[in-house]
């Protein structure tokens, strides 16, 4: 007998075991390679958030400094309650309307008049806006009319 006839099988078990612990070791490390890409991935979005996190949270801060200022609570007194500090005086500047003014009521169309009426309201802070709606609707017609 000979030896090459006698071990046939075991011979090509052994190298198809061998091919798959090798394939299988590639396979790991094919894996093992995408994670990490996977992982800079992540870590390179997780760190252009924190920046920006970093800089809402600096905007935040200039905001919170200028909101705690002086100039702004000044400011703010002045346009909300009128209050002024002595030897200041008011000025209030009225802007005309110039659409209506300039075209005259007899030359605009209906859509005209509902976007000057519109861009009216918007000149009108929220608040009032609010007010009117909820306790003057007969002032809001009174405001269209008038245009």
């Amino acid at each position: 007998m000979r030896y090459s006839d006698v071990a046939p099988i075991p011979k090509q078990m052994t190298i198809v075991l061998g091919l798959s612990v090798v394939g299988l070791m590639a396979f790991g490390l094919a894996l093992s390679y995408y994670k990490n890409i996977l992982f800079d991935r992540q870590l390179a979005a997780m760190e252009q958030r924190n920046l920006n996190l970093k800089d809402d949270i600096m905007n935040g801060h200039r905001e919170l400094q200028y909101l705690e200022s002086q100039q702004y609570k000044d400011k703010y007194a002045k346009e909300n309650f009128g209050l002024l500090q002595p030897g200041e005086k008011l000025l209030v500047i009225n802007r005309p309307i110039a659409a209506a003014s300039t075209l005259g009521a007899a030359t605009l169309t209906p859509e005209e008049e509902e976007a000057i009426f519109e861009e009216n309201l918007r000149n009108i802070r929220v608040i009032d806006q609010w007010k009117l709606y909820l306790l003057n609707r007969e002032r809001i017609q009174s405001l269209r009319k008038r245009l």
